[in-house]
């Protein structure tokens, strides 16, 4: 069988490397390793394909399947594929949750869509709610592979060893934001604190996202609310590679996300792989991957719009109940990671299955939490495509796409005035372009040239949770209550 894909490489530029980046740095990491050991792999431009005939003709006639490992633009294999008349099969993956570009992928894809195609997601959860937004997914192959341990150590570092006037440490990893509710374990932290001073310390590494999370306003708070003390250190984000010697140092890992966003929370199964207990909401992927022990109920926000094409915090974790969780010495430790272990060989078998023979692979299965969460949440799309209006779209993006990512030319210039004026997020936009002169400017920019191009088409998606469909979730019960005053 012959495969290919795009040798995906995140710009170095970018001052950060989410989830989504690693996932298509994996996937080609793990595709070089298999190399003229059990499968026929080429590696291919994405950028040239749309760009070149000649060349997307020699790749794309010439293989059997591709592998969609370029971020939220899988559709144009699609339109190449019914462009051309070709007959390969196609391997797409959703890497986000209610959020615009993923959203625009699968609006674009639905008409092109063959038997064989097979959509990957990382978690069930990702499915159900895919599932539900898109009900034609249902006839559609999916199947649940992540191989996101391809790079972990063989080995761990050594725990730090600490004396016993020390404090006991409450981790994070991940971007400083609202939407990850980073604010929550600073209150976390000085009710603990209040209760018991002196006795907790919050490490925090990551990018900062949102300007609530600015680690001197940190500092100022805890300091009013605590007085001095060590009582919060900021880290700077690091490679992937580095945060095994930081996860070895926490006492516990926080993960208080309640984005729109979320389909994973990789950092989960790094914790569990490092042996470190987590602290969490019952929110999207978490209540499959984290002892019930973790779990913390949610309280959402109800009867409230939002823009799909920003991150959002859906709710607030109860701070009582992980307080609790932090001082009840009853953390289970989580072990998902060894299920993840098997998901590189699990791709590389998937890729000679048939449809039937992926749905099977992995059948669907979800929590009664995620479940209820799921059908409580309302997301409002345009109208289905047929394939002429599919392919007309496709048609007026990729030039767009192309040329947005040719720095320093006349005709990128002309894009970005026309994208100014179109943009109905225009402070947005202006971010875009400031990070791109920045960067390569570049598709790896997950939240980049995606984002904007739902401009060029006019896709703006916005969801809600209207609160006569559902209340406060709690991970040890399924009732229904009433959502907190």
């Amino acid at each position: 069988m012959r495969i290919t894909l795009h040798d995906y490489v995140t710009d170095p530029h970018l001052p950060q490397k989410d989830g989504v980046n690693l996932a298509h740095e994996n996937i080609a990491a793990m595709m070089k390793a298999y190399i003229g050991e059990k499968l026929d792999v080429a590696f291919h431009d994405f950028n040239r394909l749309l760009a070149d005939e000649s060349y997307a003709l020699e790749v794309l006639a010439n293989t059997d399947c591709v592998i969609s490992n370029v971020g939220p633009h899988a559709h144009y294999y699609f339109y190449l594929r019914e462009r051309y008349r070709l007959t390969y099969r196609i391997f797409r993956d959703v890497r986000t949750a209610i959020w615009s570009s993923y959203l625009l992928q699968e609006h674009l894809c639905a008409p092109y869509l063959r038997a064989e195609d097979v959509l990957m997601v990382a978690s069930h959860y990702t499915r159900g709610l895919y599932e539900k937004i898109f009900p034609h997914l249902r006839s559609h192959a999916c199947f649940r592979c992540y191989p996101l341990t391809v790079n972990f150590p063989a080995e761990l570092p050594a725990r730090q060893e600490r004396g016993s006037g020390e404090p006991f440490i409450l981790g994070y990893i991940g971007r400083l934001s609202e939407d990850k509710n980073f604010p929550d374990l600073v209150s976390l932290l000085i009710g603990l604190n209040s209760d018991r001073p002196g006795h907790f310390k919050l490490v925090a590494c990551g990018d900062i996202h949102s300007a609530s999370c600015r680690p001197e306003l940190i500092q100022s708070r805890v300091r009013k609310a605590l007085g001095d003390g060590d009582y919060f250190e900021y880290l700077p984000s690091r490679r992937n590679e580095d945060i095994w010697e930081l996860l070895r140092r926490f006492d516990v890992m926080l993960f208080p996300s309640t984005s729109n966003l979320e389909t994973f929370g990789r950092v989960l199964v790094e914790a569990s792989y490092a042996g470190l207990p987590v602290i969490c909401g019952a929110h999207a992927a978490a209540p499959e991957l984290m002892p019930e022990s973790s779990l913390c109920p949610v309280d959402y926000r109800f009867d409230e719009s939002f823009s799909a094409h920003y991150d959002h915090c859906m709710g607030i974790i109860n701070i009582r109940h992980m307080a609790e969780a932090v001082t009840s010495g009853k953390l289970q430790l989580p072990d998902c990671h060894r299920d993840f272990l098997r998901h590189p060989e699990k791709f590389i078998s998937a890729l000679s299955m048939s449809a039937p023979e992926i749905n099977r692979l992995d059948p669907l299965a979800m929590k009664s939490v995620q479940r209820r969460l799921i059908e409580s949440i309302d997301v409002d799309l345009p109208p289905a495509l047929d394939l002429d209006a599919a392919n007309a779209a496709i048609d007026l993006l990729i030039p767009w796409f192309s040329g947005l990512q040719q720095k320093g030319t006349a005709a990128r210039q002309a894009l970005v005035s026309r994208l100014t004026e179109m943009s109905a997020h225009p402070d947005r936009t202006w971010r875009y372009l400031d990070k791109s002169e920045k960067t390569r400017g570049d598709f790896t920019n997950v939240g980049g040239i995606d984002i904007e191009l739902c401009h060029v088409v006019g896709f703006y998606p916005t969801f809600l949770m209207p609160s006569n469909n559902t209340g406060r979730y709690h991970p040890d019960s399924v009732a229904i209550m009433e959502p907190s005053a």
